[in-house]
């Protein structure tokens, strides 16, 4: 799907529509933040997709904002749906570091 046509979705698609929108734009800022070379979200982190796409299909039509008020109702969004998962992004990446140092060093050859 082109941009143009995932936005047409976001705006005027089904749910359906609207969460397969999401969800692949979600893994693919994800795939950014991790920053590493593979082109899938590990199954490690699906619960993070899954968190920030629920977030972002209830957000809809508030894209942008900080806070919403209406009717004795207040909600603020963070200023990234993945700061709370830092953390632990962090600790994958981390591991995955250290799985990788650790092949290096038992195929080194002296």
């Amino acid at each position: 799907m082109s941009l143009t046509e995932d936005i047409k979705s976001l705006l005027s698609g089904t749910p359906e529509e609207r969460l397969e929108v999401i969800e692949k734009r979600t893994r693919e800022r994800l795939l950014v933040i991790i920053g590493a070379s593979i082109k899938e979200v590990p199954p490690e982190l699906d619960y993070i997709v899954m968190d920030v796409v629920l977030k972002r299909f209830n957000r809809i039509g508030q894209e942008g904002m900080q806070s919403y008020s209406q009717e004795g109702l207040s909600m603020t969004f963070a200023e990234s749906d993945f700061d709370e998962y830092a953390s632990e992004i962090e600790a994958w990446q981390k591991s995955k570091e250290e799985e990788s140092n650790k092949k290096i060093r038992r195929f080194r050859l002296y």
